[in-house]
């Protein structure tokens, strides 16, 4: 029971630690509103696309973190229905690629400032991360 029990607070722990998307997006209008974008795109790399407005702002589209996992075939080993002691190996899940990435849209003022910085889409992180922005943004 207590193996268990420690089992399961290790997991809250863990999962605790785990960003979500909100507070992702909480941290990076913290740190990003009111900066440069070129500062931005400096660090982080060009957008893929943008959309001039006619007020002199823009709304650009990026796209970052880009990174392809290889998840193992996952096997369980079944007990046969005439001999239960001997079992066979089973695929339960085929090997795949999980491409990761994180999307945003960034407002930019006339001064080429960022306004608004928002995740547009986003893929779970590469380990036990519910976002992979944060993990992009993590630290920087």
């Amino acid at each position: 029971m207590k193996v268990l029990l420690s089992g399961l607070a290790a997991a809250l722990l863990l999962v605790a630690g785990c960003a979500t998307t909100e507070e992702t997006n909480t941290a990076i209008r913290t740190r990003w509103i009111g900066q440069p974008s070129d500062v931005f795109f400096a660090q982080y790399g060009p957008p893929q696309r943008s959309y001039k407005l006619a007020d002199g702002s823009a709304v650009y589209n990026w796209r970052g973190g880009e990174k392809s996992i290889q998840h193992a075939a996952q096997y369980r080993d079944v007990p046969r229905d005439k001999d239960p002691k001997k079992t066979d190996r089973v695929m339960v899940a085929p090997a795949r690629t999980v491409e990761l990435f994180c999307e945003l849209q960034i407002n930019v003022d006339a001064g080429g400032r960022i306004s608004a910085i928002q995740t547009q889409r986003e893929s779970s992180g590469a380990g036990f991360s519910f976002s992979r922005c944060a993990e992009v943004f993590e630290g920087r």
